[in-house]
C-alpha cells in the first residue's frame, strides 16, 4: 500500500505543467496615497490628513492637521517600509518626530513609540481615500528557465534581477536578490529579496497570475550588533496576468 502510494505521489510530480516560458504582464502600484482621520475629543474633532508618495527623489510624506484653536500645521518628511507598517519620519525639529502606520482591516492606526489616541483612549484611525489616490502601471516581465532559473525585468523591483523558481502548492515561487552594484555594496549588509508567487490562471490558459510580492530586506539594529530583515507584501486587489509570450 505505501509503494503504491509513492508510486501515485511521484507520478502526480511527473505530470504537473511545467512554467518554463516568457511571461509578460503588468502591475499597478501607488504613485501616491492619501489617507484621512480624525482626533476625536469630548469637544471637538481635528482632521489630519497623511500622504505618502514614490518618486524619483525618494518616499515622501506630507502631514496636515487641522486644530480648532490654530491654522492647520503641514509637516513634510520621508517614509519607508518597515516591519509590517510603514514609518514616517519628519526632521522638522518638531516632536513626535517618527509616527507608524499600521493596517487595521480596511483602516490603518496612526502610532507613535510614546503612544497616540483619542481623548477617550481608542486608536487614531486612518482611511485610504481611493478617489484622492493615485497608481500607476509598471511592465512586468519573468523568464522561468529550465533547470530552475529565472529572470525578472521590471516590476516593483524596476531593473533586471536573477533568480530562481521552484514549485510551492499547486503554483510557483520565483525568488531573485539584487545584484550588488560595487564590490563595496556586496561586501557590506545583503540586498533586497523578491519573492513572486505565482499560479496557474483559472482559464485553464497557459497563462499565469501573480498573487503577491513580498520584499525582504535586511538591516542592522542601531548598535550595529545584529542583523535583522523587515519584509512587506504587494497583495493585488485584482491579481495580474502574465501571459504566456507567443500566445
Amino acid at each position: 500500500m505505501i509503494a503504491a502510494v509513492t508510486w501515485l505521489t511521484l507520478l502526480s510530480a511527473c505530470f504537473k505543467r511545467s512554467p518554463v516560458g516568457d511571461y509578460k504582464g503588468e502591475i499597478k502600484d501607488w504613485v501616491y496615497e492619501v489617507f484621512r482621520g480624525k482626533y476625536i475629543t469630548s469637544s471637538s474633532e481635528s482632521p489630519i490628513e497623511l500622504i505618502l508618495r514614490q518618486t524619483p527623489e525618494g518616499l515622501l510624506a506630507e502631514m496636515n492637521f487641522q486644530h480648532p484653536k490654530i491654522k492647520t500645521v503641514t509637516r513634510t518628511g520621508t517614509w519607508e517600509v518597515g516591519d509590517g507598517e510603514r514609518v514616517i519620519r519628519f526632521d522638522d525639529g518638531k516632536s513626535p518626530s517618527v509616527y507608524y502606520l499600521i493596517k487595521r482591516g480596511v483602516s490603518f492606526a496612526f502610532q507613535t513609540k510614546e503612544g497616540l489616541s483619542n481623548e477617550d483612549g481608542s486608536p487614531i484611525l486612518l482611511m485610504r481615500n481611493s478617489g484622492a489616490s493615485r497608481k500607476t502601471s509598471h511592465p512586468l516581465r519573468i523568464h522561468i528557465k529550465e533547470g530552475g532559473d529565472a529572470v525578472v525585468e521590471g516590476g516593483v523591483a524596476k531593473t533586471l534581477i536573477k533568480g530562481e523558481w521552484r514549485q510551492a502548492g499547486d503554483g510557483f515561487v520565483v525568488v531573485a536578490k539584487l545584484a550588488a552594484s560595487n564590490k563595496s555594496e556586496a561586501e557590506s549588509e545583503p540586498l533586497e529579496t523578491y519573492k513572486y508567487f505565482l499560479e496557474w490562471a483559472a482559464d485553464n490558459s497557459n497563462d499565469l497570475v501573480l498573487k503577491k510580492i513580498v520584499l525582504m530586506k535586511p538591516f542592522l539594529k542601531n548598535d550595529g550588533s545584529k542583523r535583522q530583515s523587515w519584509m512587506s507584501s504587494l497583495v493585488f486587489e485584482d491579481n495580474p496576468k502574465l501571459k504566456l509570450s507567443g500566445t
